[in-house]
């Protein structure tokens, strides 16, 4: 048997020869120098081209961070609509109004004098001192405003205990006191029998008020004392009651709730007075332990029943009873808890939040304690609308605030990205004066402010910091029942406006968010800050109750925004007309190398800001929606390129029998630079395919990329074939180039190294290609194996001829050869 393998061996080269020999001479003629080390060589320059590639792209982001960041605002057509020249001067005439009535002492943070904030809103505004005068003229015909003062009743504590379980039964009584009210009752009360003092004459101590107060308080006691003494003076002051009874406020006092058995009670109610007379008079604040028995509680109930001047004297002479004094005016104060005197011409503009030590009725009166006070001004102009419809104004101040925006960026000398949002002190003037005197609440001004911002963030870009700020200055003022319908529906307006914008700009990610762009990073992660924030605000779903959540808009927004960018991306690199096939493999690497960089940018640039911010994967988004357009134009490609074989498994391919020489020398001289194209593309898809591990583990097993190594597989296959009969081929002309050198001494042929170093390159060829799936390589890796070994036996042949016929074969100093 061991005689016959031996027979069997050289019959087999031989076979192996004559194939060789066949396909040799087929393509002799025009590969003469082509040999397996050169086409292996180009195999391994694509390699190194690719590597190369990979490398370009950690310095193209290194030189991304260099370059200045994209304008990253792009007008998507919703900006908002704008007022008519008309409504422009109706505001004016509105600021000229708000400038010349304004109410409230001035504090450090607003400016005093009327001319620099008409100078202001003239610039603001644009206009000539022609329409500035003729404007001017018209605010000041305008009827004045009514002051207003709204004031809160929040708590007390530390008060004094006049019940016998060692509490009271607190409650509060407020009015104003006018000034013409107070001479009227100095008066009647000085002509009522009674000796009047210079204390109760003298108007501008704060004793002299308390005199008038207690006067005030006592002169229903000293009428009913010396009535008939009085009725001449009351017969003298009939003229002055009739004038007063048409100046006097419906609800000229008020009270509070009773809070039973406490000594730190808290009220939290809220009350407004109308202040028509001059800013000299004083809110006026007593605090009573409310009597079971008859109280002034209830006498300040029966307070619409006051008529005139009369009917108010009635209501304190109740008052006074439920005092129980005597005739010792400092010796029993039983029931009252104190009082406090805030004049209304020392309330600042920006209101009084604060605690007020209680006085008592006299010098002589002990008190303590402490009450709890909010107090501000506003104005309502006299026009027949209702107290609480204040409309009108918010939509001024939303139109005021977008003005004085546009004044400021244009007077800014930077970018508007870097405006920090601060208004002059001019502007911060108008503005405050113009919301309290429309009575503008605090909720509402921030509404209004994130409204005009946002609005102004579609036209000129500000930035996403400031919008951010506003936005949670917004979030911590907000209240389920703070704002009116159509606010919310404003609000939801300008929400809506705002998140479009927004989307719009993450669609567009790759554009105006550069990766590796440090500001820009920044840039999105504040977007998408903001954006995360509205929708986590219970203000935004109170007002767009239907809106989707977040993470759904935005996989809907990212998906649309990569595939507008990847069927971008593919016009871009094939817009040259391709007329070979070698061109359409190669702009198809080149697509995917930009694949590649967009995956790199994406796992390390947008996924850490995308979970952090709004907990979203971008990159599986992403990659999924390119998956399976990428590789249906793959498979396009190569099935035109290769034919139906791409869609055969290697066992199915290698089944077949080898490619006649003919078939061989076609594909390797007609399509070697497509070969090599194909290779390249191979190497990139590798690349891209790695990038998958970043896919959810549930959806990464049904890409399509997962099998992009099949349809590479008929390539492979004549990869290695060509490979093979190029060594064959090589085998012949090494050994042709053989002589004989008997004056060396070496330990090799050049042959031997030739070939040698063509098995090498076979070997590394393979481990670059790194073949993903293990089952198919090895069958691969068998036929490699197979074809090395035969052309080992086949060169082993060729020598042994070559020594034989050289007569060296049988000589023990063996000589070698040294090519020519």
């Amino acid at each position: 048997m061991l005689e016959e393998k031996e027979r069997t061996i050289p019959n087999n080269m031989a076979r192996i020869n004559m194939k060789g020999r066949r396909w040799s001479d087929a393509v002799l003629c025009k590969f003469e120098n082509d040999h397996v080390n050169v086409f292996l060589e180009n195999f391994e320059h694509a390699t190194q081209k690719h590597e190369q590639r990979r490398q370009k792209i950690k310095k193209d982001e290194e030189l991304e961070n260099e370059k200045s960041v994209p304008e990253y605002r792009i007008t998507f057509g919703e900006k908002p609509e704008g007022i008519t020249s008309k409504e422009y001067e109706l505001l004016y005439i509105e600021t000229l109004y708000t400038i010349k009535h304004k109410i409230g002492t001035t504090t450090s943070k607003y400016i005093e004098g009327e001319n620099d904030l008409y100078a202001y809103a003239q610039e603001a505004f644009g206009l000539s001192p022609e329409n500035h005068l003729r404007l001017l003229t018209k605010a000041s015909e305008e009827k004045a405003p009514i002051l207003i003062l709204n004031i809160e009743i929040v708590e007390a504590k530390d008060l004094e205990a006049k019940d016998a379980n060692g509490f009271s039964d607190p409650y509060c009584m407020l009015g104003i006191v006018p000034e013409m009210h107070k001479s009227v009752l100095s008066h009647q009360s000085s002509g009522a029998g009674g000796a009047s003092s210079d204390e109760e004459v003298a108007t501008d101590s704060k004793l002299g008020f308390m005199k008038r107060l207690k006067s005030f308080r006592k002169s229903t006691i000293r009428r009913s004392q010396g009535r008939e003494k009085n009725a001449a003076v009351t017969s003298q002051n009939s003229q002055t009651n009739c004038s007063l009874r048409d100046k006097l406020p419906a609800k000229y006092i008020q009270t509070t709730d009773v809070k039973k058995a406490t000594l730190n009670p808290i009220w939290m109610e809220k009350f407004r007075f109308n202040i028509e007379g001059s800013k000299t008079e004083t809110f006026h604040l007593d605090i009573w332990d409310h009597d079971d028995e008859f109280s002034v509680f209830e006498a300040a109930r029966k307070l619409n029943q006051v008529q005139g001047f009369k009917g108010l004297n009635r209501y304190f002479k109740q008052i006074a009873q439920s005092a129980r004094t005597n005739s010792d005016e400092s010796s029993h104060v039983d029931d009252f808890l104190g009082s406090v005197n805030l004049k209304i011409s020392e309330i600042p503009s920006t209101g009084i939040d604060k605690w007020f030590s209680l006085e008592g009725r006299s010098e002589n009166s002990k008190v303590h304690g402490q009450i709890h006070i909010r107090a501000n001004l506003a104005t309502r102009e006299d026009r027949g609308i209702s107290e609480e419809d204040n409309w009108t104004d918010i939509k001024q101040h939303v139109e005021l605030l977008q003005i004085f925006i546009d004044h400021e960026l244009n007077a800014f000398k930077g970018k508007t990205t870097e405006w920090t949002g601060e208004l002059s002190r001019d502007a911060e003037t108008i503005l405050h004066q113009h919301a309290i005197q429309g009575d503008i609440t605090d909720i509402q001004r921030k509404m209004c402010r994130w409204i005009a911002y946002s609005k102004k963030h579609l036209e000129r870009t500000l930035t996403h910091k400031l919008l951010l700020s506003i936005t949670e200055q917004l979030e911590q003022t907000w209240q389920p029942t703070s704002l009116s319908r159509d606010e919310s529906d404003m609000l939801r307006e300008g929400f809506t406006l705002f998140i479009n914008h927004c989307f719009k700009q993450i669609a567009k990610i790759r554009e105006l968010f550069p990766a590796a762009n440090k500001i820009a990073m920044e840039r999105l992660e504040q977007l998408l800050t903001i954006v995360a924030k509205l929708h986590s605000m219970e203000v935004f779903h109170y007002c767009c109750p239907f809106q989707n959540s977040l993470q759904h808009e935005l996989s809907l927004i990212i998906k649309a925004g990569t595939i507008e960018w990847f069927d971008r991306m593919v016009l871009e690199t094939t817009k040259p007309r391709l007329t070979s096939d070698e061109e359409i493999l190669r702009n198809m690497s080149e697509l995917i190398y930009i694949l590649i960089a967009d995956a790199h940018s994406a796992v390390k640039y947008y996924n850490p800001i995308f979970e952090s911010t709004v907990k979203l994967a971008f990159y599986h988004i992403s990659f999924k929606k390119i998956d399976g357009k990428l590789m249906d134009m793959i498979t396009k490609a190569l099935e035109e390129e290769l034919g139906q074989q791409i869609y055969l498994s290697p066992t199915k391919l290698l089944e077949n029998n080898e490619p006649d020489s003919a078939d061989i020398a076609a594909f390797a001289s007609a399509a070697e630079q497509t070969s090599l194209s194909l290779f390249e593309l191979y190497l990139t898809l590798n690349e891209l395919s790695k990038y998958k591990i970043y896919v959810n583990e549930s959806h990464r097993s049904n890409l399509k990329i997962n099998q992009y190594y099949v349809y590479f597989g008929v390539a492979l296959k004549k990869w290695l074939a060509v490979a093979r009969n190029k060594l064959l081929h090589r085998i012949e002309y090494s050994l042709d180039k053989d002589k004989i050198d008997t004056t060396l001494n070496n330990k090799f042929t050049s042959s031997s190294l030739d070939i040698s170093n063509c098995f090498i390159q076979i070997t590394q060829f393979w481990r670059r290609l790194a073949w993903p799936d293990i089952l198919s390589s090895i069958i691969f890796l068998i036929k490699i194996t197979e074809d090395i070994a035969n052309a080992t036996r086949l060169y082993a042949t060729l020598i042994e001829e070559k020594l034989n016929a050289k007569k060296f074969y049988e000589t023990n100093d063996l000589t070698f050869y040294t090519q020519e």
